[in-house]
């Protein structure tokens, strides 16, 4: 979101609910649509200032005008995005958080004539960060028992609160946390590495990597930025043709012919400290390479008629690769982990194995592309029945094919043994997808509807899993029982009854929602042994049970007099998961007994990151001078984040805390200054939680025995000054 240069967009539509009978693909609980503005057919530019604490920066320039008076317009914009960051790391006073983003933009405007449009849009964009600010909160486990110098140990309770393992034998010996979260002074505890030695900077230069465990050089991902430092760098492009014709005359008199064209393409390189603690432990390197195609094509009938509809095409092209849990890694930056080893760090052999302190650097996945051609065909109608009674009716038939290839590493040594064949698998996958609402007005500003629809998440590859022997794979399945090469399609089916009214100085809306959600997936991470001894961990995947959720939104706002408007939010949410296998977890007993690392039964618990309530308030003031040629106004706006659980095994909990925000300013038609301040009273709540493998060990596998919680801390306080000038 950071790259979008929000002088460029109209709106923003927020469309709850499943979208894939609109949309399509990846609209799975509903959709987010920036519509962009059409230059204007006048000279004018637009500079946006802003600068705030901790080194925030963004500055955007933008003009707009024609190349031919009523025919050509040209929108031009550029940006420049940046933070310092808020915190510093306790491992070696690097910054945490820094962010730097350029963003250029260009929009062209054809009209050639009164029917027909031609509108082309182009972006760019570079992003240089640092490190992100993340923490571990961990156990007496973490960060080798405090001998890094900064312990992750942030006090567990589990044991302490009487709640013991699953009493078979094959449970962790590290305690957890049960309840909310313990707070910490986040200054004084944040410890990820963002210091990188100039060996391990070295290796992550390198076009290869080389193994010391079977003194195997293996090529990277070739495109992939080869960051070295802690950190992400990514670029990105995107591109659309939009091509409008209305008819007027003849058989389709009054019907519109909308086709688009998008193309995108992203290289991006991360490096980040794994293991989220003082100890340099486990940093890892992983790229992403990434390109898409979208040709679409919809006729629209007359929208001013008792009966309209549309019919249209699509096809989606995608290939990527992509690694995201540690696809070339280093442990033991700081020769806390020895590894029995055959070769040099260069891959020159040893004249016999050794054991040795580190840095090892490895490659945990030679990644696979992943591709997906997608095509649907789409349509709607809307009739109405009376002045007060239309049925909307949308639907989309929509197929997926998947694949799984990896030819440019055909004879590549496999990290797992052997080398990596030339493999190709697909599958494809069929789905008609409906949304159909009934809506009856109420007197002359009320409405009251009611809506079914559908949507799916596509299919997907283990990747992991996909270029393993038969052997492995088969190791593999005696810790996860059943797992496939691919994964069926999440699905999702959606009610809801709404209801909103207008009145003169107050709106609002009501809507209930039942949701049934099956195949939904999880993750489980697994270690394989091959016939030499050498252990990877693979990251899998797996369709893993089902959930019903259900829930009340209300919304709302209002004015009281000319000067005072307001508007709140409050949402409820219930779920529970019916049947879910989830991932190893302390204190949840194996479902197969013994199986120490496999998967556990979390049925009937709640979904992670689900909170109960929800909600948000806002009030703003405004008013004029008695000159008359400046106005003035005042917002504050609020918050709630209700407690939600950070893991499926439902132990630990974050949440419940409000944050506000201030800002006010004056203005004029051609200038605007405003004065804000993020976080008000300066909230200290975790703003995100997550279950995490504790890879401090002093041993490569020790994370299996030891779980925390990884956390991005609050946004601190922010006082800033923004600046926005027409001409």
């Amino acid at each position: 979101v950071t790259s979008i240069d929000f002088s460029n967009i109209e709106r923003v539509e927020v469309i709850k609910g499943p979208q894939s009978a609109t949309f399509g693909r990846s609209t799975f609980a509903g959709a987010v649509n920036y519509v962009t503005r059409t230059p204007g057919n006048e000279y004018a530019g637009r500079v946006i200032a802003d600068v705030s604490e901790w080194g925030g920066r963004d500055v955007t320039l933008s003009h707009e005008g024609p190349l031919m008076e009523d025919k050509l317009t040209y929108r031009v914009s550029a940006r420049l995005y940046g933070t310092d960051g808020q915190y510093k790391s306790n491992a070696d006073g690097g910054a945490l958080g820094e962010e730097s983003t350029q963003t250029i933009q260009a929009v062209l405007n054809w009209t050639p004539t009164e029917n027909l449009s031609v509108k082309f849009r182009y972006l760019w964009s570079h992003d240089d960060d640092g490190p992100a600010a993340g923490m571990l909160l961990g156990t007496a486990f973490s960060a080798r028992f405090g001998g890094a110098g900064v312990p992750a140990n942030a006090g567990p309770n589990c044991y302490s609160d009487g709640i013991t393992s699953g009493g078979d034998g094959s449970d962790t010996p590290s305690d957890y946390f049960c309840g909310a979260l313990p707070k910490v002074d986040v200054d004084s505890f944040i410890a990820p590495n963002t210091a990188i030695s100039a060996v391990d900077q070295a290796a992550f230069r390198s076009n290869v990597i080389c193994d010391p465990r079977d003194g195997i050089c293996r090529p990277k991902l070739p495109g992939a930025p080869l960051r070295s430092t802690s950190g992400l760098t990514r670029y990105q492009q995107r591109a659309a043709l939009l091509v409008n014709y209305d008819f007027d005359s003849g058989m389709l008199d009054g019907h519109s012919l909308d086709s688009v064209v998008g193309w995108s393409t992203m290289r991006a390189g991360w490096v980040r400290d794994f293991d989220l603690t003082a100890a340099q432990n486990f940093l890892s390197q992983d790229p992403v390479v990434a390109d898409d195609l979208t040709v679409e094509l919809n006729l629209s009938s007359p929208q001013d008629r008792r009966l309209r509809y549309s019919i249209g095409a699509n096809f989606f092209t995608a290939d990527n690769v992509t690694v995201g849990n540690g696809g070339n890694t280093i442990w033991g930056s700081d020769g806390g982990v020895t590894q029995r080893v055959v070769a040099e760090p260069d891959g020159t052999p040893l004249p016999e194995p050794a054991t040795l302190p580190g840095p090892h650097f490895f490659m945990n996945a030679i990644p696979p592309t992943e591709g997906n051609d997608t095509t649907g065909i789409f349509g709607s109608f809307a009739y109405d029945f009376n002045d007060d009674l239309t049925l909307d009716v949308e639907w989309r038939y929509q197929s997926d094919d998947i694949s799984l290839s990896s030819p440019s590493n055909a004879g590549v040594p496999n990290p797992g043994g052997g080398v990596v064949n030339a493999t190709y698998n697909e599958e494809s996958f069929n789905s008609f997808l409906p949304r159909v609402t009934l809506s009856y007005d109420v007197g002359d500003r009320g409405t009251s509807w009611v809506t079914y629809s559908e949507g799916t998440l596509p299919g997907f590859f283990n990747t992991d899993f996909g270029s393993l022997s038969e052997a492995d794979r088969e190791q593999v399945r005696s810790v996860i029982p059943g797992l496939s090469l691919f994964n069926e399609e999440e699905e999702l089916e959606n009610m809801e009854v709404g209801f909103k009214q207008e009145f003169e100085n107050f709106y609002f809306s009501a809507v209930f929602y039942m949701i049934d959600w099956t195949n939904l997936k999880t993750r489980q991470g697994v270690t394989l042994t091959n016939e030499l001894g050498v252990q990877r961990t693979l990251n899998l995947q797996l369709n893993a049970g089902d959930a019903e959720l259900e829930g009340l939104e209300l919304e709302g706002g209002f004015s009281l007099g000319e000067n005072f408007s307001g508007t709140f939010m409050l949402n409820y949410a219930d779920g529970e998961y019916g049947t879910l296998t989830c991932g190893f977890s302390p204190f949840k007993p194996p479902i197969t007994p013994g199986n120490t690392f496999g998967p556990r039964d979390c049925s009937g618990s709640r979904p992670a990151r689900y909170p109960e309530w929800q909600g948000a308030v806002s009030g703003t003031w405004t008013d004029s001078f008695a000159s008359g040629n400046w106005d003035y106004y005042v917002r504050v706006d609020g918050e709630y984040f209700g407690e939600a659980y950070n893991e499926e095994a439902n132990f630990s909990t974050m949440g419940d805390f409000w944050r506000f925000n201030l800002r006010g300013g004056f203005e004029r038609d051609d200038l605007r200054i405003e004065g804000y301040v993020k976080n008000l009273l300066d909230d200290d709540n975790y703003l995100a939680g997550a279950r995490w493998s504790d890879f401090s060990g002093t041993f490569l596998f020790a994370f299996l025995y030891s779980q925390g919680v990884a956390v991005t801390p609050a946004e601190k306080r922010t006082i800033g000054l923004r600046v926005v000038y027409d001409f």
